[in-house]
């Protein structure tokens, strides 16, 4: 396992050491996977997404997000909402729980959980609302403090000029800019002309973020003159895909079946442990993840999906992973 960098270390020279980083996903960054990414990259980790408004409420699910290892940094906690002063009380509450190395505030997400909280995506619609709550969490941390945004609500509505702006004048140490609109959610191309302009506009690292799934991805997104890359869809079927990028090789096939099968155990006795006995739907998921470039996946996949018996679906994985074809 590679030694995650130390909780001091400034953010410039994290991202020059280890450009990648892992974006916040819900129902993937937690702390069992977290474990996983962290034998494949010394990095920038984001924790799944954290309502300000639970943790205000000490609701124990929300509470439980932020309850962090020692092997976790370092780690950005990313929380949404729409109150200012809940963001200040979100993070002071989270100082006493954890030691994350620092907070993002997520100003990007546009599914419609996060958006009717009237967070995520639509503060690209309320800049003086995001003003507002990036000003309260300055004020409650010494920690780095991190953004995420889209380019915009749509193509009409281009902020990220703007928010990068404001962000350094709140003291943002760095932007992460997913380089589409709210409005094309995940689809279309990357604006890779935008993180230039951002690159090029900001005295703050900036942080790409889309469609990054292999080498040639990844150096087409450095040389817009980002300071990091954000890996996030990817990291779920491929969490190697970090030591894969770093040696220029394509995260398919980068792993034997032997070593997907090891780290699919790993995962199990992770999952195990935050879990108990509910782990195995998680680690059917992931099996089917890792088995995507194996000739035979559809009908493994049919396979392991057609039992609800653990023992089998063991069983299963076990055969597949540990067969020669």
């Amino acid at each position: 396992m590679k030694a995650a960098l130390t909780q001091s270390s400034d953010l410039k020279t994290l991202l020059k050491n280890e450009p990648l980083v892992a974006a916040p996903m819900a129902g993937i960054t937690n702390r069992s996977f977290r474990k996983i990414l962290r034998k494949f990259t010394r990095g920038l980790i984001y924790t799944e997404m954290v309502s300000v408004e639970g943790l205000k409420r000490q609701i124990d699910k929300t509470v439980d997000y932020i309850r962090l290892t020692p092997e976790d940094n370092p780690i950005i906690v990313q929380l949404f909402g729409f109150n200012e002063n809940s963001f200040h009380d979100a993070v002071k509450i989270t100082e006493e729980i954890s030691s994350p190395y620092g907070f993002d505030i997520n100003m990007g997400c546009p599914v419609k959980k996060v958006l009717k909280t009237g967070g995520g995506s639509n503060l690209l619609k309320n800049i003086k609302q995001a003003e507002r709550i990036i000003k309260n969490a300055r004020k409650a941390t010494e920690k780095k403090l991190t953004v995420k945004i889209r380019l915009g609500w749509d193509r009409e509505n281009l902020v990220f000029r703007e928010l990068i702006k404001m962000a350094e004048n709140e003291g943002v140490d760095a932007v992460c800019i997913h380089a589409r609109t709210k409005s094309e959610l995940f689809t279309g191309e990357v604006d890779y002309g935008a993180l230039e302009t951002a690159a090029e506009l900001a005295k703050i690292p900036v942080i790409g973020n889309g469609n990054v799934c292999d080498p040639s991805g990844y150096k087409r997104m450095l040389n817009t003159g980002v300071s990091g890359v954000m890996i996030g869809r990817a990291i779920m079927k491929t969490p190697w895909i970090f030591q894969a990028l770093r040696e220029n090789k394509h995260p398919e096939n980068f792993l034997s079946k032997q070593e997907l099968y090891n780290l699919l155990m790993e995962l199990k006795d992770f999952e195990y442990e935050e879990k108990g006995a509910h782990y195995i739907n998680l680690l059917k998921k992931y099996a089917v993840f890792f088995s995507k470039s194996s000739p035979g996946a559809s009908n493994f996949r049919n396979r392991l999906y057609s039992t609800n018996n653990e023992k089998e679906s063991l069983k299963i994985i076990e055969n597949f992973f540990n067969s020669n074809t």
